[in-house]
């Protein structure tokens, strides 16, 4: 049964404590929101609950904030950040369009960014953009060097784990870059599709099991 949240409530003397499912999330931001792709708040009300979520991939908000609008009213309720006036913009460059950092690669992202939503360019153009130039975190404001220079040591050295989506790039951009499919076809392509044909066209060269690995031949393509 699924119960309206703000009816849900721990027991008494109990700390809720809230998950969702960072994938989710991704789907969503990946899509460009596109379509409307809602995200479950999970509350467990005890330790193995939380333990549960927590093997299971599954993140907490940092930043979940609680009003008591019975005592205080709703006088106290922030609201929306509205977008800056014409007058009161920041004058300086988009996320987007700013450089990729210069030097050796000093730090990445513990997860892979979504895709950039802002900014001009197709999904696949945007794929090419993470792996050759930069890779656009808007979730934490930043810009990382590309992908191509993230090997295994590098990350290792500064602790990203997040292997499934990296793997989903270098995918997509296996497909941009391949040579399999026309530049009018590669423009209206979906994350989703690009994908699964990067993921067919390695494998027919390289068979399943085969090749030097998904990262080595991305930057092969790269560097040919």
């Amino acid at each position: 049964m699924s119960i309206p949240f703000d009816q849900q409530q721990p027991a008494a003397g109990v700390a809720a404590r809230y998950f969702f499912d960072p994938e989710e999330l991704r789907a969503a931001a990946e899509g460009a929101f596109e379509t409307f792709m809602p995200v479950t708040l999970h509350m467990v009300d005890s330790d193995e609950g939380a333990r549960h979520f927590i093997n299971a991939g599954f993140k907490e908000p940092t930043n979940l904030q609680q009003h008591n609008t019975r005592e205080s009213g709703l006088s106290n309720l922030p609201s929306r950040t509205a977008p800056p006036s014409d007058d009161t913009a920041s004058t300086g460059p988009a996320l987007h369009d700013l450089p990729a950092p210069t030097g050796d690669v000093n730090g990445l992202p513990s997860g892979m960014p979504p895709i950039r939503v802002n900014g001009t360019g197709s999904i696949a153009a945007r794929v090419v953009e993470i792996f050759e130039e930069k890779v656009v975190d808007e979730v934490n404001n930043k810009v990382w060097h590309p992908l191509h220079l993230w090997d295994e040591d590098i990350r290792a050295r500064y602790g990203y784990t997040d292997s499934a989506n990296l793997t989903t790039r270098l995918n997509a951009y296996y497909a941009a870059k391949c040579g399999e499919i026309d530049s009018d076809a590669l423009v209206r392509m979906t994350f989703t599709e690009l994908k699964k044909e990067g993921r067919k066209y390695y494998t027919e060269k390289y068979g399943v099991r085969g090749g030097p690995g998904y990262f080595k031949a991305c930057n092969d393509l790269l560097f040919r």
